[in-house]
């Protein structure tokens, strides 16, 4: 077999690996509704708009790219004072090397938030998120060895090679259930479990039947403990796991507030992930207001440093929240100056 139509096939393993492992991010956080359907309207405030972007491997190939764009609202139900409805829509875009090999996603969650108790500390959700997604190749930008006409490489001769498809569009389904425990401001605890390709969805440029992509397991949790009246710590990990793949991502951030005055809050963070086997990530972020804004870098430590030279890649991450104004009342209270 002659070497280009080696590196077609190592092409092709590259990209079928990394639907195997799925669309994944450092800020695994930042972007809630990939992590479990249940995080849909899992918030303190009554919209937010979430965006998330990665860039990977420059240093290597053509980069990866990733993008990660939703919105959720979380609706309060009058017939229930602490239950309320999580609903959210997203889509995902990834392009992965010289083919342009893609993954686009789009669908919608649903979840259900209730707490638990009387004391308004314990809350469990649930969720379901159906979805469309698709894979797509663009042969054009490969070549091959009939391309070479004796002297050079001639890019106007067509390939030899027979292919069926360069798309495959599928339907999938992933549900997910999340607890939490909150007795104060100064301390929460958070747990989440999802499952993903509940649907075993077809992805294959061939007319292999067979290839469903594995159900994918995914584990996380979080905490943010407060050390001093402006000094958090928030640990997390996050385990997942898609048939022989594993992922491991501890770690943790410091959390400080400069300033609470109304209008004018900020507050800083700083961490330090661990992706076992892969990548150190360290990660800082800003709150001003109800926006968030992270940064992080992947350090590779894979036996491709050698290629890499420890580059990985970047994240960017942008978190806006929206709280509803309550409507005053037909009399509403006398300011008092």
């Amino acid at each position: 077999m002659s070497k280009p139509r080696i590196l077609f096939l190592f092409v092709m393993l590259l990209s079928f690996s990394s639907v195997a492992q799925d669309i994944h991010f450092s800020q695994f956080g930042k972007s809630p509704l990939n992590l479990n359907p249940a995080y849909a309207g899992f918030m303190d405030a009554d919209y937010r708009i979430s965006g998330i972007h990665r860039n990977q491997w420059k240093s290597v190939s053509v980069p990866f790219k990733t993008f990660s764009g939703s919105l959720d609202i979380k609706h309060h139900l009058t017939s229930r004072e602490q239950a309320f409805i999580g609903t959210g829509i997203f889509f995902n875009s990834d392009k992965a090397g010289d083919s342009d090999f893609g993954i686009t996603q789009a669908g919608i969650s649903l979840s259900y938030i209730t707490a638990i108790g009387s004391s308004g500390s314990h809350y469990a959700t649930i969720g379901i998120q159906p979805l469309f997604s698709q894979i797509s190749l663009n042969y054009s930008k490969l070549t091959f060895d009939n391309q070479f006409d004796g002297d050079v490489f001639n890019p106007a001769i067509p390939p030899a090679e027979i292919f069926n498809n360069d798309k495959s569009v599928n339907f999938d389904l992933a549900a997910g259930f999340s607890y939490l425990y909150q007795p104060s401001e100064q301390f929460q605890i958070g747990a989440g479990l999802s499952v993903h390709h509940l649907l075993n969805p077809h992805y294959s440029f061939f007319s292999d039947h067979n290839a469903g992509l594995p159900v994918k397991t995914s584990i996380d949790l979080n905490s943010s403990i407060a050390v001093t009246e402006k000094f958090f710590i928030q640990p997390a990990i996050l385990f997942s796991t898609q048939e022989k793949f594993r992922e491991i991502v501890p770690g943790g951030t410091l959390k400080f507030l400069l300033n609470e005055r109304p209008g004018r809050k900020i507050n800083i963070m700083a961490g330090l992930y661990f992706r076992s086997g892969d990548a150190l990530i360290p990660m800082i972020g800003l709150d001003y207001n109800e926006l968030n804004i992270g940064f992080s870098y992947d350090i590779n430590t894979s036996d491709l440093n050698r290629a890499s030279n420890h580059r990985g890649g970047y994240e960017i991450a942008l978190t806006y929240l929206i709280t509803k104004v309550k409507p005053l009342g037909l009399r509403p209270p006398c300011p008092v100056y």
